[in-house]
């Protein structure tokens, strides 16, 4: 055994659990898992209602953050299958593999899962884990709805990227929620560095939010950048690109997609409290302003 990961608090809950004998080896393992902090959105927190005066509060920046919100739910929804696997210990062991399962899915009756993982050590220091949630109807043949890999020592500083398979879910009649995504998802993360990356690839709408490739980067003082999309009140389609410091207070260049496929940009600005303080947008597009009767006060630098 090449490689020991020595995870005392995440052992010691394990313990607690009350369910069987966990190596240091099987937390190595688990710990290769995705979790639900290292994934997360973290956007900045809106301090009470904004009372804004001129163009009002930025209907982009809350667009922002109720499609983080979608995402995180989702996020949440995932990680809540791969939790599974830490209600029981392995019931197979090698040098560079684990197996769970197949056990019971106590929240889908009548279905099993199994889990498998295997190691693999390359040129560096650190090994890379590879992974797959397979679910059958008891009895029946095994599918994978979940399929992933990890290099690292755990997921909070590591890197990885994982595909759930929402139609095989929905197939199964595992799918827990009406706005679940009809496609696949894939999720990319990246905790090697200074900013956190994740990108949460949507083929299909789901999660309260419309098919894209979510971009999201956070750095530990608290500014990043998000990249997202939206459809507006008046149901048109929005690309986003946002920059904003650790207080809320941004920028954004918004893309409308027209119905014949143009595309039109302008820029927005907002300060700690959402409000506008900013816009260049030479064709109306906003509807907020144009030209000359657009605000031209100071634009944040995240």
């Amino acid at each position: 055994m090449r490689w020991v990961n020595r995870s005392a608090p995440l052992l010691a809950a394990l313990a607690l659990a009350g369910c069987g004998t966990w190596s240091n080896e099987d937390i190595a393992f688990v710990e290769a898992l995705p979790t639900t902090q290292a994934l997360r959105l973290a956007l900045p927190a809106q301090a009470g209602q904004p009372l804004c005066a001129g163009l009002g509060e930025s209907q982009v920046w809350l667009g922002a953050k109720r499609t983080g919100d979608g995402l995180n739910a989702g996020v949440d929804l995932m990680i809540a299958l791969v939790d599974t696997v830490k209600g029981f210990p392995p019931t197979d062991r090698r040098d560079d593999a684990r197996v769970w399962g197949p056990f019971d899915d106590a929240k889908h009756p009548g279905k099993e899962i199994r889990v498998t993982m295997t190691r693999q050590h390359g040129a560096g220091d650190l090994p890379t884990y590879v992974y797959a949630f397979e679910v059958r109807p008891r009895g029946g043949a095994f599918q994978t709805v979940i399929d992933g890999s990890f290099t690292g020592a755990s997921a909070r500083a590591g890197k990885g990227s994982f595909a759930l398979r929402f139609p095989i879910l929905r197939a199964l009649q595992m799918n827990d929620s009406p706005t679940d995504p009809t496609g696949d998802v894939t999720v990319l993360y990246d905790r090697t560095g200074d900013p956190r990356t994740t990108t949460l690839q949507l083929s299909q709408d789901g999660f309260g939010v419309i098919a894209f490739d979510y971009a999201y980067a956070g750095y530990q003082a608290g500014q990043g950048s998000f990249s997202f999309a939206f459809t507006d009140a008046q149901q048109r389609r929005l690309l986003v690109d946002t920059a904003f410091g650790a207080t809320g207070a941004g920028r954004a260049v918004v893309t409308v997609v027209g119905q014949n496929g143009g595309r039109v940009s302008y820029e927005q600005c907002w300060d700690e409290a959402s409000c506008i303080t900013f816009v260049r947008d030479p064709f109306g597009i906003s509807g907020l302003c144009q030209g000359a009767s657009c605000p031209t006060g100071a634009c944040p630098t995240p």
